[in-house]
Parts: structure tokens; sequence; C-alpha cells
């Protein structure tokens, strides 16, 4: 006779065999779904693209400096830097944002140029980003920031502000008994002193074009000032104003009486560097970029470009800010925190006591003792001197007008002859 299972016993029985068949059942089911995508591991940081000039002095190194100690302090954030050449690096940030693979972070100019990659809706929105930080956004001077904000929206941060003066050879001027000039007419005579003597007044890098235009925007803005490139800005004028003629045919002037070292059109900008410093040219018209390398050599000093013709403010400076901005498409979390430490009270300080640039940020506390003496006095010089900026004009038009512009340099440069019906001509083809 058979013994009787309990009935607790049986139900349990059937409970344990119900609940291994719908554990069964639910590994089947889940193992005929796509696999769900896997929890973000932590410990993985984000890595963050970022593109700059590559300048191959101090101030690389120290944005080089920046970048490690971030990498080393955040381990979350990881800034994977590229350098590149500045022709290469403008042809690459256009090619970038047409195929809409830009950076997470890039080095920007402020002007039409990058108002343009705004307008195409490449750029990322900061200012909720910055009005999260409002301590932080007190540490910018304001017209920094306007000058990186486009439909009251702010889509870059400024990081540095630059001028374009003369710097030149004191040995030189003194051997030569010439003094810096004020006007045009003593830059002139100061040139052809010099090349009397068989010394090419001025160095310039014609294979980058835009140091040429560096000459032909002084001149016109000497000419008359900011207002009639305001209007060609706006399409409610072009380069036909009398001033951009007038400064064309000055410049013509320097060409013909061969005041631009032999060859010019072919000398990249370390050369150009390089013949004023070794006392083969006596001035070279550049932005304080070049300052660390420039002051570095006791026998270099500075002046600003004269007045032309009793017309023009020598302290009105053909310059402005630079900075980075942020793609639209990245890790806007993870680039803001990268930028804002880039563009820190800390960093900047660094940046401006090894290169004598000026920063966009308020009251850093420079220490002399890690200065330079002749950056410490660039730095204390121009930091009061500027009235005013002009913007690069290269940068404030929109690209193709842009090229149109340089190319029109390089050939008023480059012509043995033209007459001012030619130029005018030339110069109406930039609309």
């Amino acid at each position: 006779m058979r013994t009787r299972k309990p009935k607790l016993l049986v139900l349990a029985v059937l409970l344990v065999s119900l609940l291994l068949t719908i554990m069964s059942k639910g590994c089947l089911s889940s193992a005929s779904q796509t696999p769900q995508a896997e929890l973000p591991d932590h410990t993985v940081p984000v890595k963050i693209t970022f593109w700059n000039q590559e300048t191959n002095d101090r101030r690389q190194e120290v944005v080089k400096e920046s970048i490690q100690s971030f990498n080393q302090t955040h381990p979350h954030i990881q800034i994977v830097p590229y350098f590149y050449e500045g022709e290469t690096y403008k042809a690459k940030l256009r090619v970038a944002a047409i195929s809409g693979k830009m950076p997470d972070l890039f080095y920007y100019w402020t002007g039409e140029s990058f108002k343009y990659m705004v307008d195409s809706q490449i750029v990322a929105d900061l200012t909720d980003l910055m009005q999260e930080k409002p301590a932080y956004k007190k540490q910018f001077y304001p017209e920094a920031l306007q000058n990186s904000s486009y439909y009251e929206r702010l889509y870059g941060l400024p990081h540095t502000t630059s001028h374009v003066m003369f710097w030149y050879n004191k040995r030189l001027f003194a051997q030569f008994g010439i003094t810096p000039p004020d006007t045009w007419d003593e830059l002139i005579l100061a040139a052809e002193n010099l090349l009397s003597k068989g010394i090419s007044p001025f160095s310039v890098s014609g294979k980058e074009r835009w140091p040429l235009l560096n000459w032909y925007a002084y001149l016109s803005n000497r000419l008359g000032g900011t207002t009639s490139y305001q209007h060609t800005i706006k399409g409610t004028g072009d380069f036909t104003d009398p001033s951009f003629i007038e400064a064309a045919l000055l410049f013509r002037e320097l060409v013909k009486k061969k005041m631009f070292e032999p060859g010019f059109l072919g000398v990249d900008r370390q050369t150009a560097e390089n013949m004023l410093l070794n006392g083969e040219t006596a001035m070279y018209l550049q932005g304080d970029w070049a300052a660390e390398e420039m002051l570095s050599n006791p026998d270099i000093g500075y002046f600003r470009f004269p007045t032309v013709h009793g017309k023009g403010d020598r302290t009105v400076y053909y310059g402005g800010s630079s900075g980075w901005a942020i793609s639209k498409n990245s890790n806007q979390q993870a680039a803001f925190e990268v930028l804002s430490y880039m563009v820190s009270i800390e960093e900047r300080k660094k940046f401006v006591e090894a290169s004598g640039q000026l920063s966009t940020l308020k009251e850093l506390p420079l220490s002399p003792s890690h200065m330079k003496p002749s950056i410490y006095d660039y730095v204390q010089f121009i930091e009061k001197d500027p009235s005013n900026y002009f913007g690069y004009y290269d940068q404030e038009i929109d690209p193709r007008r842009s090229e149109l512009l340089l190319d029109a340099v390089v050939t008023m440069a480059g012509a043995q002859t033209m007459s001012r019906k030619e130029i005018e001509d030339l110069l109406k083809q930039i609309r």
C-alpha cells in the first residue's frame, strides 16, 4: 500500500515546477530579443577633441601644459588636442563645417566668419551654461563676451585680445639715426634711409596672404576710419570707397619702391620674423601673438602704426579677440567643463605671463617675477594704450568675400604696374 504524500508537499512541488517553467520561458524570451544596450561604464572618460592653431612657441607650450593638467585632474573627461598651421587650420575648419564633422572644441576669430558658423547652426549656444556660473561670467570684460554674441546669445568664450603693431630692430635704428615714427611720411623717410644703406625696410610673409592685409587694413582705417568698413561688412558700401582706393595706392607705392624683402610673396611667417631678428630687415608689422619671440631679443622694440596724411588715431589698433567655441553636436556639458577650465584665471594668468598677450578676463593677478621684464613692460603698455579696435578684415566679412579680398591684396602686391582704374576694377569685384 502506497504512502500518500501530504497535500502541502504536493502543492510545494507544483509551485516550484511552475516557477521553474516561468523562469525558463522568460530566459528563452529574453534570448530571442535584441540585446539591450549596456549601461555606460563610468570608468571610461568622455573624450573631447580640441582643435587649435599651431604656433610652435611658448603659447602652444602653455596650452599643452593646461591640457595636461586638466587630463590629470579630471579622469572623467580627457582632452584630445590637435594643432594645425594657421592656413591649414582655416581650411580644415571650413571642410569640417560643411561636412558636419566638427571637433568638440575649436579655435575661432570673432567676426562675420564666426557668425556664419553660428547661422549654420553648428555652434553650441553657451548662454544657459554661462548663466549657471554667474561668478565666472563676471570675470570677463563685457565687451569681449559681446563680441562673441549674436542675437543676444553667447556662442563662444573669448580668451585673448590681440594687437597688430610694428616691431623694429633697435640696433639698426640707432645705427642709422632713426627714431620710431609717428606719421606715415616719417615712416617712409626712415624706410628710404634704410633702403639707401642696403637694408630692406620691412619684413612681410606674403605666402600666408593675411600679413599683407595687415598693411592694407591699417592704411584704409587710418584714411577712412571704421565707418567705411562697417558699411562694407553690412553690404551698404563696398571697397570702392575712396579710403580703400587711396590705401591701395599707398600700398602699391611700397611695392614699387621695393620696401619689402626680396621675394616676399613666397616668404613664410617664420622666415619673415627671423629676418627682423637677425637684422636683415628693420621693421615688421605683425600681431602681438609674436610678442614673446620678439621681446626675447633685446634688439627688438615696438611702436604703433602711424597716422596717415594727418588722418587716423594711433591708439586705434587692428586686432580684437579670439576664443574657443563648442560644436552643437558635442557633449556640451563635458566640453564646457573643459572650456571653463582652459579660460580660467589661473590658466590664462600663465598664458599672459608667458606670451605677453592680453586676456579677456579682468584683473589677472600677474606676477612680474614670473615674467621676462620686456614682456611685463609690454603688457603694462598695451593694457592702457588702445582707445579702440577694428577687427580683422578677413574675419569681419563673410568667407567668400574674405577670399576675394585676400586674393586682391596679393594681386596688388605682385603686379608690376597697376593703374588707379585697374585697382578700382579689382576692388569692385569684392561683393
